[in-house]
């Protein structure tokens, strides 16, 4: 009882600072912004952005952890988190998005990532609307680099690093309380499978690196991508696996994954996929929901 009042004084602590760092940026100046892009391209502006469209859902993510929601005028059919998004204008899909309301919503910015079509971000240089991409992170720290990047185009750096000091601290008092004389469970994460194959978290992604940084061991540390053999996977034979709500049951009664221990002990743990998929702010939230998973006895 005593640590779990602990835990929570430290998390208010934490969250303290950031909303102090918040109500200070409550009043910016306007002023000139310079950025490369992750495509190499330089996009200057003449003042702080405050109508923003957003084509991706992290990227969304980051403007409402940062308290720059109200500056969002535009955003995909695919940003779904939080709740309150649907109160913004949508633009359509994240590759086929409408440039004809792209343009009604007079953006003075228009922010992408993953998905987006090079052809599209062509049309929209086009027509004149400042544009930036802000390319897939493949890391926990590419996590940071998306906060801190979006921060600096928006004139809110000050906000973007607080936020991003408190989810590294949050992820290390997660890490400082994984059992470190225990054995690790192996984890298989499940991002599909079927007909077209079984899909999972290869050892160059962030999922990945969550797993391990939560003390597990990924099954597939040793490929590269989205794509898994499932000869290896029964192979391995997990004693975790986790994955998307929708996908569970019907995982659990195949011919095949029915017979792994992970199935048959009851160890399949259905997950908010979208806050684990998404490489964003709420990735210390993943971290922790995973050290739950692999470490039940231990209160995170």
């Amino acid at each position: 009882m005593k640590r779990a009042i602990k835990n929570s004084s430290l998390i208010i602590m934490m969250l303290t600072l950031f909303l102090s760092a918040c109500n200070q940026n409550g009043n910016q100046k306007k002023s000139a912004i310079h950025f490369v892009d992750s495509n190499g391209t330089q996009l200057d502006l003449d003042t702080i952005p405050q109508r923003i469209i957003s084509c991706s859902p992290a990227i969304t993510e980051v403007m409402f952890a940062l308290h720059d929601d109200h500056r969002l005028v535009g955003r995909t059919d695919y940003c779904n988190y939080p709740p309150e998004v649907v109160n913004i204008s949508s633009i359509g899909g994240l590759r086929n998005p409408s440039l004809e309301k792209m343009l009604s919503l007079k953006p003075d910015l228009i922010l992408a990532s993953t998905h987006f079509k090079n052809e599209t971000a062509k049309q929209i240089d086009q027509l004149g609307m400042p544009f930036a991409w802000l390319m897939d992170q493949k890391s926990i720290e590419g996590a940071g680099s998306l906060i801190l990047n979006i921060g600096k185009l928006i004139g809110s750096e000050e906000k973007a690093d607080s936020l991003w000091k408190f989810i590294q601290a949050d992820m290390k008092h997660t890490v400082d309380l994984i059992p470190k004389s225990v054995k690790k469970p192996t984890v298989y994460y499940v991002v599909g499978f079927g007909k077209g194959g079984d899909h999972t978290a290869g050892g160059n992604t962030f999922i990945s690196e969550l797993i391990n940084k939560a003390g597990g061991i990924n099954i597939a540390q040793d490929v590269k991508g989205w794509n898994y053999n499932l000869e290896t996977l029964m192979q391995k034979d997990p004693d975790i696996i986790i994955l998307p709500p929708t996908l569970k049951e019907s995982f659990c009664q195949h011919e095949h994954y029915k017979e792994l221990k992970a199935v048959k002990n009851k160890h399949v743990y259905a997950v908010n996929h979208h806050m684990v998929q998404l490489n964003g702010p709420r990735i210390h939230l993943a971290l922790r929901m995973f050290a739950e998973i692999f470490y039940p006895d231990v209160e995170f």
